[in-house]
C-alpha cells in the first residue's frame, strides 16, 4: 500500500513530532530528566501543558472551519515548540511553566493543521494503517529518547530531544500542497449533512470515559511499577522496554488491522485495560504481577489510541469537519487525562486500599464505555454506508481533476447508489459486517469495476484484493462476484 500515494512525509511529520510530544512535554522522561524540580501553584509542569494543550484544542474546535489554512496551523505549531525548546538551556527555572504553556499552545496546533490531510487526503480504509505508522514510529523515537535520558547530562539531553522537531522542519519545506481525497470517496460538500453536535458530544464522553484510566495510570499505576525493585535484568527491561509491548500490539494490527471490525480494537483494549488494572490491585508484591500489568496497560492503549484516532478521522470525514471533531474529542481525552491525575492523587492517601479502589474506579468507566460500542459502531456503519452510496453514482473523479471512465459496466447492478449499496448491506449473513475497507470494494464491485481498476484505485495489491474478496464473500454466503451480484439484484445465486 502507498501512504498517501507518495506523502509519506505527512506521516513521518507526526510521527516525529510525536515521538517529541512524547518523549518530553507529555509526561516525558526527557522533561523529567532536564527540569527544575518542585510544583508550580501545586501543578506539574506536565499538568501545566496539558492545561494549556486542552484549552487550545478546545478553542480551535471553535474557532477553526476554513481547512486551507491547515499547513499554515503546522508551521506555527512547530515554529513555537523549536523557539522555546532552544530558549529553554537559558530559561531560569521560573520561566519553565510558561514555556510549557506556550508547548501545548503549539503542539494543539501542529495537531490540529495535521488533522486535515489525515482526514481528507486517504481512502477511508487507509486511516487504520496510516495511524498504527504514525504511532508506533513515534513510539520507536520515545524508546530510544527514554533510554538516552538514563545516560546523558541534562543539556545534551534536551539538545539531542529537539532532533526530531527539526527533521519536522526538514519534512514541512517539502509537503504537497493540497493532495487529493480518496479516487472513489469525493470530499463531502459543505453543509452536505448537518453536523451532529449530539454525536460529537456522544464521542465526547465516550472518550473522556475511557481515557480517565489513563489518567489513574500516570499518577498512580506508573509510580508504583517505577518504583518496584525488580531484580535486573528485569528491573532494566521494565524501565527501558516496557512500550515495547504497545508497538507490538500496534504492529499486529498493522497487519491484520484492514481485516478486522473496528470494533474489536475498542472491545479489545478496554478488556485489557481491565486485566491491566485488576492485575494492579490484586498481583501488586510480586515481579511477574507488575510485568504483567505494564504489559497488559500498555497494549490496551495501543490498541485505544489507534481506535479513537481512526474514529475521529473517519467521522471527520463524513461530516467535512476534522477541526471540531479533532478539537473537542482531544481536549475531552486530555480532560480526562487530568481529572484521572488529580483523582489519582486523591486515591494515594486512602493507604493499602488505594489499589482495589483505583481499579474498581477505572472499571466502572470502562463499563460505562462498553455501553456505547454497539450503538457507535451501527451509527458509523450507517453513515459510512450513505456516503459510499452517494459517491457511487456517477464517474469518479481521478487525483488529477479528470473524470475516468471505468470498464466493467456491462457486470454493474442497476440502481441508485444508497439503495444498491442498501440492498447489499441487507443481504449479509446474520452477525456480518463489513470492515470500512471491505465496504469500499463491494460498493466498487456493484458498479462493476475490474479487480485490477479495484486494486489501482485503492492502492492496494491485486492479492491484498482477493484476500479482501473472500472476506467479503464468505460474509454474504457466496463463492464469487457472480453469486454476489446476483444476490444483490435479488436472483438465486447460480451454481
Amino acid at each position: 500500500m502507498q501512504l498517501l500515494r507518495g506523502n509519506r512525509r505527512v506521516v513521518l511529520a507526526l510521527a516525529l513530532y510525536f515521538g517529541w510530544l512524547l518523549s518530553f512535554p507529555f509526561y516525558g522522561p526527557v522533561l523529567e530528566a532536564v527540569a527544575p524540580a518542585g510544583e508550580y501553584r501545586g501543578f506539574s509542569l506536565p499538568a501545566v501543558f496539558i492545561f494549556f494543550h486542552i484549552l487550545s484544542f478546545s478553542l480551535a474546535g471553535l474557532l477553526l472551519r476554513q481547512g486551507e489554512f491547515w499547513k499554515g496551523l503546522m508551521w506555527l505549531g512547530l515554529g513555537l515548540s523549536l523557539v522555546t525548546v532552544t530558549a529553554l538551556p537559558f530559561a531560569p527555572p521560573a520561566a519553565w511553566p510558561w514555556a510549557l504553556a506556550v508547548l501545548g499552545v503549539a503542539a494543539a496546533l501542529f495537531t490540529m493543521g495535521w488533522s486535515f490531510p489525515f482526514t481528507f487526503f486517504l481512502a477511508m480504509g487507509e486511516r487504520l494503517k496510516v495511524m498504527a505508522t504514525v504511532i508506533i514510529g513515534s513510539n520507536l523515537i520515545y524508546i530510544v529518547l527514554n533510554n538516552l535520558s538514563l545516560y546523558l547530562a541534562p543539556l545534551p539531553l534536551l539538545l539531542l530531544s529537539s532532533v526530531p522537531l527539526w527533521l519536522t522542519l526538514l519534512l514541512l519545506f517539502f509537503f504537497p500542497p493540497a493532495a487529493a481525497p480518496g479516487l472513489f470517496l469525493p470530499a463531502p460538500e459543505k453543509g452536505a449533512k448537518p453536523f451532529p453536535a449530539a454525536l460529537l458530544l456522544i464521542i465526547c464522553l465516550f472518550v473522556a470515559g475511557l481515557y480517565l484510566s489513563s489518567g489513574f495510570m500516570y499518577k498512580v499505576m506508573q509510580p508504583y511499577l517505577s518504583a518496584f525493585e525488580l531484580p535486573d535484568p528485569l528491573g532494566q527491561l521494565l524501565v527501558s522496554y516496557r512500550y515495547l509491548p504497545y508497538v507490538f500490539a500496534l504492529a499486529v494490527i498493522w497487519f491484520y488491522g484492514e481485516r478486522l471490525q473496528r470494533y474489536f480494537l475498542i472491545y479489545m483494549g478496554a478488556s485489557l485495560l481491565g486485566l491491566a488494572f485488576v492485575s494492579f490491585a490484586l498481583l501488586y508484591r510480586s515481579a511477574a504481577g507488575v510485568l504483567l500489568t505494564a504489559v497488559l496497560a500498555e497494549a490496551s492503549f495501543a490498541l485505544l489510541d489507534l481506535y479513537i484516532w481512526t474514529l475521529l478521522g473517519d467521522l471527520a470525514f463524513i461530516y467535512g469537519a476534522p477541526f471540531p471533531f479533532f478539537g473537542y474529542a482531544l481536549s475531552a481525552m486530555l480532560l480526562s487525562i487530568l481529572s484521572g491525575e488529580l483523582i489519582g492523587a486523591e486515591l494515594l492517601k486512602i493507604g493499602e486500599q488505594y489499589r482495589l479502589v483505583t481499579a474498581l474506579f477505572a472499571a466502572t468507566a470502562l463499563y460505562l464505555t462498553y455501553t456505547v460500542i454497539p450503538w457507535l459502531s451501527g451509527r458509523m456503519q450507517r453513515e459510512y454506508g450513505s456516503l459510499l452510496a452517494g459517491s457511487t453514482g456517477g464517474a469518479e473523479t481521478a487525483p488529477g481533476g479528470a473524470a475516468e471512465k471505468k470498464g466493467g459496466e456491462e457486470d454493474a447492478v442497476p440502481g441508485g447508489g444508497a439503495e444498491l449499496l442498501d440492498r447489499a448491506l441487507n443481504s449479509l449473513l446474520p452477525g456480518q459486517k463489513l470492515t470500512p475497507r471491505e465496504m469500499e470494494i463491494t460498493a466498487l464491485l456493484l458498479k462493476g469495476r475490474t479487480n485490477r481498476e479495484i486494486a489501482a484505485g485503492l492502492y492496494i495489491s491485486e492479492n491484498t484484493l482477493k484476500t479482501h474478496l473472500r472476506n467479503i464473500y464468505h460474509k454474504f454466503g457466496v463463492g464469487q462476484k457472480k453469486e454476489l451480484l446476483e444476490l444483490v439484484r435479488g436472483e438465486q445465486p447460480s451454481g
